[in-house]
């Protein structure tokens, strides 16, 4: 029987922010003449609307509210517009039109008298804060925005605190929690509401209209009337801003456009994660707008009782690969993993696991980005971790020249060797997965492993497409594992499209680490969570292997393939690596699309399992921008994990 140990489960409350211009005052009725603001926010039931007033200048400003069917509370008309749209070329509900950055300072207006060939300003600081500002077009660059960078942010909580790589949303006009959404949050919004096309933005909850935009580049309107062009709070790389575009047939989400052009903005109250914590201890954020993920989770406990981690970091923002190079980020904790502090970066590592030999600390996987080559490096640390050695050479840790691809996988001693998979990225077809080869690496356990010439190499393993009867996609990111019987196996995870069923691959391996072999009719073994990537270990306390795993309950079969699903992590266990039970629940939430607890890698602490995730999970700025593309490094300590049984 399945013990749950942790669910989480989302809840939507509310939570202030400050704002660009300080009318908020809360608990008042909402026909008071005295307060600056009022609000009545919308019921917890999908389509339930409230409002919101406010005073600007003499003039009462209402806007309606809605809860949508993301569960976020969203302004029901455009910004700057008179009414909710009665339809879905309801002009008086066309609203304003910003351009990306820029506050509420005259320029927004539909009036296509206030307009200016040329921008003498090239970051918000720049601006004046008055109200009589045009709608500059034809700028240099087109973005207006002259330096613009992914980093960028339309954040600013007031006027006075903008900067040049920080302008002030106009949504904070609204007063505590109001903001621009971010480019996640458009992506979930036209998701739960079902929008394929400007008709449905219409018909959904938002009431989206097609107000078309003023383009940036002639100061001219641009499909009034049949399209809408909305943005996010995020920006693009190359100068540019993200927004989302409804078409007649279609929506174009993450849209990269220039900042120059003149977009609706339509507002949503941000939401707090109090009673959806993030599960364990975070060790890292990033938040999904700056467009830079968590990957290769990694930990080691060093003989101090330190617990050393790592990851590296991918995405379309340069700034996870400074000067072109990827790099992994190593963390400490003195207290058993209560706490964490940043130790260093190592520039040149990626997809790389942490483990310890003969004392000393090492790292081992490839350099990033294949245009460059993706080498096999290992590095040494001998002052547990603070400093490492640099992979130069042959000699000194660069092991393999070429294409490879791997993730933190476990490095064991077996019979007089160390033994690590891999992975070469030379097979049959550049398609995910088919592409990788899979291969053993292995050294004496006395040798000095920074040197590649005490490294051998097994055969690599390719793709073969009668395998699985022609369902066989490929695998990956293997795990050395010594079997019951003490055969070397290299255990792969197992790429299919299946919907109810995941298979881990048995590879042996020879004796002396050069031969690798594959029975297709015995080597596929039903295993839970086998289509992630996942961690084999052998207790011989409980003479058991563990894995933490993302096993996919039932429930969840047939609605995707399953490596795309990874909202729950199990605790599996198998005397025999062929049988494996679900033990534990460690961690699930019930959204497949924005909640993952992947790549998880761990070790055992006595009678306790030490782990590191690669977390999607809510955080109050957008959560993360998919299953798949993590916001968070987060620990967690599976006490007394014999017992979960």
């Amino acid at each position: 029987m399945i013990k749950v140990i942790s669910l989480f489960i989302a809840f939507i409350t509310i939570i202030s922010n400050l704002s660009c211009k300080k009318v908020w005052s809360s608990g008042v009725d909402g026909n008071s003449p005295e307060s600056e603001l009022m609000e009545q926010l919308p019921g917890s039931e999908i389509g339930e609307t409230g409002w919101i007033k406010f005073l600007e200048g003499n003039d009462t400003i209402t806007y309606v509210t809605v809860r949508a069917a993301d569960n976020q509370v969203w302004l029901q008309q455009n910004l700057g517009s008179y009414q909710v749209a009665t339809d879905l070329n309801d002009t008086i509900a066309y609203g304003d039109l910003y351009q990306w950055g820029r506050w509420k300072d005259g320029h927004q207006s539909r009036n296509p008298t206030n307009l200016q060939a040329g921008m003498p300003y090239t970051n918000p600081s720049e601006l004046p804060t008055s109200y009589s500002n045009p709608f500059f077009y034809n700028a240099s660059p087109n973005t207006w925005w002259g330096s613009g960078v992914i980093s960028d942010q339309w954040l600013a909580e007031s006027v006075d605190a903008v900067n040049a790589t920080n302008g002030c949303d106009p949504c904070r006009k609204l007063g505590n929690g109001w903001r621009l959404p971010y480019n996640t949050e458009w992506n979930r919004l036209v998701n739960a509401e079902s929008i394929a096309n400007i008709e449905q933005a219409f018909l959904s909850n938002l009431k989206l209209v097609a107000g078309g935009h003023i383009n940036g580049v002639n100061g001219t309107f641009f499909r009034v009337d049949t399209r809408g062009y909305y943005w996010s709070s995020s920006a693009s790389s190359e100068g540019r801003a993200l927004a989302t575009h409804f078409w007649e047939n279609s929506v174009l989400p993450s849209n990269t456009d220039i900042r120059g052009n003149g977009f609706s903005v339509r507002c949503i109250k941000a939401s707090d994660i109090s009673e959806n914590p993030v599960p364990g201890v975070v060790i890292a954020h990033t938040p999904a707008y700056k467009r830079i993920y968590i990957g290769s989770p990694s930990i080691i406990k060093l003989v101090n009782g330190d617990l050393i981690a790592s990851n590296d970091f991918f995405g379309p923002n340069s700034e996870a690969r400074p000067n072109g190079q990827s790099f992994t980020r190593i963390y400490r904790s003195t207290d058993q993993g209560n706490s964490w502090s940043t130790v260093t970066d190592l520039s040149g590592q990626f997809m790389s696991g942490l483990f310890l030999h003969q004392n000393a600390l090492y790292i081992m996987g490839v350099s990033g980005g294949y245009g460059n080559g993706n080498h096999v490096v290992i590095r040494k640390s001998l002052d547990n971790g603070n400093s490492w050695s640099s992979p130069t050479a042959n000699n000194s840790g660069r092991l393999l020249g070429g294409k490879y691809h791997t993730a933190p996988t476990p490095v064991i001693e077996h019979a007089g060797r160390v033994w690590r998979t891999m992975e070469d990225a030379y097979g049959p077809s550049n398609v995910f997965a088919k592409q990788y080869r899979a291969f053993m690496m292995s050294a004496p356990i006395d040798s000095d492993l920074l040197d590649s010439l005490n490294w051998t190499v097994s055969n690599p393993m390719a793709y073969d497409t009668t395998y699985l009867h022609g369902y066989f996609w490929g695998w990956l990111e293997g795990n050395a594992v010594v079997s019951p019987s003490g055969k070397m196996l290299n255990i792969l995870r197992v790429h299919t499209f299946s919907q109810n069923r995941e298979q881990a691959a048995f590879v042996e391996v020879s004796d002396d680490g050069t031969t690798s072999t594959f029975n297709a009719s015995t080597g596929f073994v039903d295993m839970p969570g086998s289509m992630k990537k996942f961690t084999i270990r052998y207790d011989a306390t409980s003479g058991r292997y563990w894995t933490l795993a993302n096993y996919v309950p039932s429930e969840y079969y047939n609605i995707r393939p399953l490596d795309k699903i990874r909202n729950t992590l199990a605790l599996c266990s198998s005397a025999d690596l062929k049988n494996w039970s679900v033990d534990s629940t460690i961690i699930h939430h019930p959204d497949i699309d924005l909640h993952g607890y992947q790549y998880v890698d761990w070790q055992f602490d006595g009678n306790d399992i030490v782990a590191v995730s690669r977390t999607s999970h809510d955080d109050g700025v957008g959560g993360a921008a998919n299953h798949h593309d993590a916001n968070y490094l987060t620990f967690h300590r599976i006490t007394n994990f014999r017992e979960t049984r």
